[in-house]
């Protein structure tokens, strides 16, 4: 009874303690990521979403993932973070988009020292762009922005995610 009992005790703890592990998929790849926070779109146009933020981790590589539905354009291009502190990161390697099932998606690149900036100070807003499979900005493209309007603590989960 009392073995029973303990494997019964230790059981119920691992599966307490157990931490399930996020992934982004893109393409034909899939990255360990944080999970997805909802930016708040800043724009009146009806057919403009909200935009899903998300970290993930390539080896050794910090990405910053973003996606949102979206009437056929991809996110593409430069994408401006400003931080709370008046600090604005453009970043512009994006190689890895796609467009599925009215979504687009893609991944940037983060350095160390856009990783220290946004340890240091909150994301406020992240403006975009979405461009046709040409680059161009097309009937539903162009540049458009998301607000940190539920106030998430970005810094910390970049802190706690990239030890």
């Amino acid at each position: 009874m009392k073995r029973n009992l303990t494997i019964l005790i230790v059981t119920l703890f691992i599966t307490l303690s157990a931490k399930g592990e996020n992934f982004f998929f893109i393409g034909e790849h899939s990255y360990p990521c944080t999970d997805t926070f909802i930016l708040k779109s800043d724009s009146d146009k009806f057919y403009i979403n909200d935009l899903n933020v998300l970290f993930a981790k390539d080896e050794n590589t910090a990405l910053i993932a973003l996606s949102t539905k979206t009437v056929n354009v991809l996110i593409r291009g430069k994408l401006n973070i400003y931080l709370d502190d008046g600090t604005v990161m453009t970043l512009t390697d994006t190689e890895i988009f796609e467009y599925v099932n009215k979504v687009a998606s893609a991944i940037y690149n983060l350095t160390n020292e856009d990783l220290d900036k946004i340890k240091n100070s909150n994301i406020y807003t992240i403006r975009y762009s979405l461009e046709d499979e040409y680059g161009d900005e097309g009937t539903f493209g162009g540049n458009f922005s998301a607000s940190n309007k539920s106030k998430i603590d970005f810094s910390a989960l970049v802190s706690k995610f990239f030890k």
